[in-house]
């Protein structure tokens, strides 16, 4: 029976899927067909499937240790002062770390990751506030102590020279963290960065103006649908069963999120502001810099990208044709190959 907690018969049309693939703790060695699933035998073992919270979970699970396998990226944790951190990495070369967005999490970075692991070595991680990394909400979330902690983060990894990334907040929080820890940063990558305060509002800024929720927040499934139309410009497939447990995930940190959200922007004078706006803190900034910008982003207006490369002399803005606000999902080919053509690019010290 569908949600059952112990011995599953789910009656599915699919694929076949085998434990020299996914690990044994999720799925074993099952069959999806027609039939119910039923253990099946391998040249190894027998295994059944016990103990599984419902088949959407099971599906999800499977999902993403499958991207993350195909991505060469592996799952580890390490501690700081305030608790746990998690984060994904593989591949080889420079460190390359990546800081996603608001209400996201380190798998944000997974499709694209599979393009750049042959080139550098990447460190995908939660930042604190979201997915599997500490939660309290006790904490301020506002930019700068998120940059203290992601020091302690890459102090605990004993990383002294990398190239940062970041998306959205990750890349208000990139941002903030290349100014601080300038002799810590080989080169910049900003894509669709949140805080920049002289530019145009946008979709959901108007909304948030208007005291209305900031929809890349979702309390139920109706509301996450609404946040995969506004993040993306073209809605790429998304299995029901990941929607689902999506929207679920949402939901139970609803909360946190709106909160650390609070912490970050603040409304005067009719806009949006920041604590430390990246046209001011970035202004002058002299070390390589690629923004990358979706010109079709609901989220964050692109103006943005046009006021902040003008501030940095010398940083490179590639505007993406029919890309909304998370270019590295959209088009992870073509994203990656923009990042890797500009490092190429950088004349190396002598």
């Amino acid at each position: 029976m569908i949600g059952a907690r112990s011995n599953i018969n789910i009656p599915i049309v699919g694929a076949e899927i085998y434990s020299d693939i996914f690990p044994k703790q999720y799925i074993l060695c099952f069959r999806l067909s027609s039939r119910a699933l039923s253990p099946i035998k391998t040249k190894r073992t027998t295994y059944s499937m016990i103990n599984f919270t419902s088949p959407s979970s099971i599906l999800f699970n499977l999902g993403v240790f499958t991207e993350r396998k195909i991505a060469g990226l592996k799952p580890k944790k390490i501690n700081i002062k305030e608790g746990e951190i998690c984060y994904l990495q593989g591949g080889s070369g420079e460190p390359l770390i990546l800081l996603h967005g608001l209400g996201a999490d380190k798998d944000n970075w997974v499709r694209i990751a599979r393009y750049l692991t042959r080139h550098f070595q990447i460190i995908a991680l939660d930042l604190p506030g979201f997915g599997e990394s500490l939660k309290n909400p006790d904490l301020n979330y506002d930019v700068l102590p998120q940059v203290e902690r992601l020091n302690s983060f890459i102090k605990a990894l004993d990383l002294e020279h990398f190239h940062l990334a970041g998306n959205s907040m990750g890349g208000y929080i990139a941002g903030n963290f290349a100014n601080t820890y300038l002799e810590k940063i080989k080169s910049l990558w900003l894509l669709n960065p949140l805080g920049i305060e002289n530019s145009l509002n946008s979709n959901m800024f108007e909304k948030v103006l208007h005291n209305e929720r900031p929809t890349i927040l979702a309390r139920n499934r109706k509301e996450y649908e609404a946040l995969i139309d506004q993040v993306f410009h073209k809605r790429p497939f998304i299995p029901g069963f990941a929607v689902s447990e999506l929207s679920k995930t949402a939901k139970s940190n609803f909360s946190l999120h709106l909160k650390i959200f609070n912490d970050i922007h603040k409304i005067k004078d009719g806009k949006i502001r920041f604590s430390s706006p990246l046209e001011t803190t970035l202004k002058g900034f002299p070390l390589p810099t690629l923004i990358t910008w979706g010109k079709e982003d609901r989220v964050l207006h692109p103006s943005a990208g046009s006021t902040l490369s003008t501030e940095m002399k010398g940083s490179r803005l590639e505007l993406m044709d029919d890309i909304g606000h998370l270019p590295m999902i959209e088009a992870p080919r073509l994203t990656a190959d923009q990042f890797i053509s500009f490092k190429n690019s950088l004349k190396e010290p002598a």
